[in-house]
C-alpha cells in the first residue's frame, strides 16, 4: 500500500518513498478487485486464462482470495454467508471449513460417515481427523484412528478447523516466532479441498477404497499421446471410472501457519485455532490444540491455491503471503523488524539489494540428460536473527549445513502484480480498515503454460511467474527455481528423464530425453514452479493432484 506524499513512516521510524501525487494518475494500476462472496468461476477475459494479461489474472486471484475469506454460512462447509459483511468475526471463513486432506482421504474407513449423494457425501459434517491406528499407535479407549491429546493440552470440545499435519516442505522457520515451546519457530502446513474436489473422489471411492490404477494409466497415456487432457468430469458420477479429470470448480489449497511472537502484530494476520502434532518418547503421536491469546496465537503466513476452471484445465495457481513475514535478519535501531519488501511486494528501498539470496550462498548447476543437478554451499556462516530460514540436512548427497538464512526472493515480483496488490490493499483498507486481508499480497501466479529450454534457467519475461517463487512455503533454490521433475527424494530436480527414474516415466515421452510435465491444447511444455511440479501428476494420470495420487493419509507428518 504505497500511499502518502514524499514518504510514509512505518514501524521503527523507517521512511519509505512513495509515488509523487503528480505522477499517480500516469502510473495508475489496474482496477481494484470486486469485493464479493462468490468465488469467480474463471478469468472473464475473452479467451479465458490462456489469453489473459497478468493484470487480469492478478485481479481474478485477488477476487478469489477475498471470496474465500468471506464469513461462512452456519451449518454449511465451504459456503459463504451472503448476508454477512466481510469483516464479520463471529464465524469461520469459507476456506477454513473446507475439508482437510485427512477428512477427504482418511487413514481408515470412509470419509462420508454413511451419507450419500443427497448430503454431498457428508461434506458438511463436523471435522474429524482419522489416521491409521497402527501408524499413530492409538491407545485403547480412544476413537479408532484418532490421536490422543498431548500431556500439556487443555481439553476443548471444539475440534479446530486447522489441522497442521505437515511440516513445511522446505523446513521453513521464522526468527520472529518464539524458540519455545514446541514446535518452536517451525512453519506448519495444512492441505484442504473444496466441495467439488471432495464429491468427485468420494462418489467414486477414490479416497483409497476403490482402485484407480487402470484409470490413472489410461488417463496418462491419453494425455501424453494427444497433448490434451480429458474433459472435466461431473462431480457426482459414481459409475465414471474410465478417466481421471476433476470437475470445473475443483480447488485445493495449502496454508502455512506459525506461532506469532512478541514482534508480530496479531491484527495484521488471519488467526485461528490450530491442531499440530508431536511424537512422544514412547513413539505414539499426540496432538496439541492451540489456546489463543498471548504466547499461543497462530497466524496464517501464506496460502497457495489451485483452481480448475473451464479455460484452465491445468488449474490456475496463486499464492498469497502475509506482508510482515519476510524481514531482514537484523532489526532496526528501535529493535523492530525491517520488511524485505514493501506491502505490495516492491523491494524495500531502505534496504540494499542483498547480493546473495541466502547465507551461506548456494550455487546450483543444472542437470543434463546424463548428470544430476549439482548443489554447492559457500563457507559463510548464517547468524541467528529475525529472518526466515531453513535447515539444510544431509540428504541425497547434500551436506549438513544447518541454518540457511533467506534474505530475499530469487525473482522480483512483476510490476503488474505489484500494481494489483496496491489496488487490492487500498480498496480493502478503505472498505474494511480493521480487516487483516489488507496485510496480505499476491506473491506468485501461474495461469497459462510456458515452455523453456531444457538444462538452462528460464530467461523469458517475468521469471517470478514461470517459477512461482514462494519463499515462505518453498524456501530453497531447488524449489524456488524448479522445472521438470524432482529427483533424489525431492532434494534435486532435472529437466530430463532421470536415468534412475525411468520406471516411473513410462512412454510415450514426446520430447525424450526432455521431461515434458504439462500438456494442453495438443502440445506439452517444460513448465516450472507449482504448475510444473504438479504437472508431474498430470502426465501420469491424477490431474495435477498429489493428494489424489497418494490417497489415504495414514499418519500426521511430524517434524522430528
Amino acid at each position: 500500500m504505497r500511499h502518502g506524499l514524499a514518504c510514509a513512516v512505518l514501524g521503527g521510524g523507517l521512511c519509505f518513498p512513495t509515488v509523487p501525487a503528480a505522477l499517480a494518475g500516469a502510473i495508475a494500476g489496474p482496477a481494484a478487485p470486486a469485493i464479493g462472496h462468490e468465488i469467480p468461476p474463471d478469468i472473464t477475459t475473452p479467451g479465458g486464462a490462456p489469453a489473459a494479461s497478468l493484470a487480469e489474472a492478478s485481479r481474478f486471484a485477488w477476487e478469489e482470495f477475498i471470496a474465500m475469506n468471506w464469513p461462512g454460512a452456519a451449518g454449511k462447509r465451504g459456503v459463504a454467508d451472503s448476508a454477512a459483511r466481510l469483516d464479520a468475526a463471529d464465524r469461520p471463513r469459507v476456506w477454513e471449513t473446507w475439508r482437510n486432506r485427512v477428512e477427504a482421504y482418511p487413514g481408515i474407513g470412509s470419509p462420508t460417515g454413511g451419507d450419500g449423494a443427497g448430503a454431498a457425501y457428508g461434506f458438511d459434517r463436523e471435522p474429524r481427523y482419522i489416521y491409521d491406528p497402527d501408524k499413530v499407535h492409538t491407545p485403547s479407549g480412544q476413537t479408532p484412528g484418532s490421536t490422543i491429546a498431548c500431556a500439556d493440552s487443555v481439553a476443548n470440545s471444539a475440534v479446530p478447523w486447522h489441522n497442521l499435519d505437515e511440516p513445511d516442505h522446505g523446513d521453513t522457520q521464522s526468527g520472529l516466532s518464539p524458540e519455545t515451546p514446541y514446535p518452536a519457530q517451525q512453519v506448519l502446513l495444512e492441505s484442504k479441498v473444496n466441495r467439488e474436489h471432495y464429491v468427485y473422489i468420494a462418489s467414486r471411492g477414490w479416497y483409497g477404497d476403490a482402485p484407480m490404477r487402470i484409470a490413472k494409466r489410461r488417463t496418462g497415456e491419453l494425455i501424453r499421446q494427444t497433448g490434451t487432457a480429458p474433459p472435466a468430469a461431473a462431480a457426482d458420477a459414481p459409475d465414471d471410472h474410465q478417466l481421471i479429470s476433476f470437475p470445473n470448480g475443483a480447488m485445493e489449497l495449502k496454508a502455512a501457519w506459525r506461532r506469532l511472537g512478541s514482534l508480530d502484530d496479531p491484527a495484521h494476520f488471519i488467526t485461528g485455532r490450530v491442531r499440530y502434532y508431536e511424537r512422544m518418547p514412547d513413539g505414539n503421536i499426540c496432538h496439541h490444540d492451540s489456546k489463543g491469546g498471548a504466547g499461543d496465537t497462530w497466524g496464517l503466513v501464506a496460502m497457495h491455491v489451485m483452481h480448475k476452471t473451464p479455460s484452465a484445465p491445468y488449474f490456475i495457481w496463486a499464492t498469497f503471503e502475509q506482508v510482515d513475514t519476510m524481514v531482514a535478519n537484523h532489526p532496526d535501531a528501535r529493535g523492530r523488524p525491517v520488511p524485505v519488501d514493501l506491502p505490495d511486494g516492491a523491494p524495500n528501498p531502505v534496504l540494499p539489494t542483498a547480493p546473495q539470496a541466502y547465507t551461506p550462498s548456494i550455487t546450483i548447476t543444472p542437470a543434463t540428460a546424463d548428470e544430476d543437478q549439482q548443489i554447492s554451499f559457500g563457507q559463510e556462516k548464517a547468524e541467528k536473527g529475525l529472518a526466515l530460514f531453513f535447515n539444510q540436512e544431509p540428504i541425497a548427497g547434500l551436506p549438513s549445513i544447518g541454518r540457511v538464512v533467506i534474505h530475499r526472493r530469487l525473482n522480483r515480483l512483476p510490476d503488474a502484480v505489484i500494481a494489483a496488490n496496491d489496488a487490492a490493499q487500498s480498496e480493502l483498507q478503505k472498505a474494511y480498515p480493521n480487516l487483516p486481508l489488507a496485510h496480505y499480497r499476491l506473491s506468485s501466479l501461474q495461469f497459462k503454460l510456458t515452455d523453456k529450454v531444457a538444462g538452462k534457467r528460464y530467461d523469458g519475461p517475468d521469471p517470478d511467474i514461470y517459477y512461482a517463487s514462494n519463499p515462505v512455503i518453498e524456501p530453497s533454490p531447488v524449489q524456488q527455481e524448479f522445472s521438470g521433475q524432482f529427483t533424489s527424494v525431492f532434494a534435486k530436480a532435472s529437466d530430463y528423464l532421470h536415468p534412475t527414474m525411468k520406471f516411473l516415466n513410462p512412454p510415450p515421452n514426446p520430447r525424450e530425453p526432455v521431461f515434458l510435465n504439462a500438456f494442453f491444447g495438443g502440445h506439452g511444455v517444460l513448465a516450472g514452479g507449482c504448475l510444473g511440479c504438479h504437472g508431474f501428476r498430470q502426465v501420469y494420470g491424477t490431474d495435477w493432484s498429489f493428494l489424489l495420487e497418494r490417497q489415504r493419509v495414514t499418519t500426521p507428518e511430524v517434524k522430528e
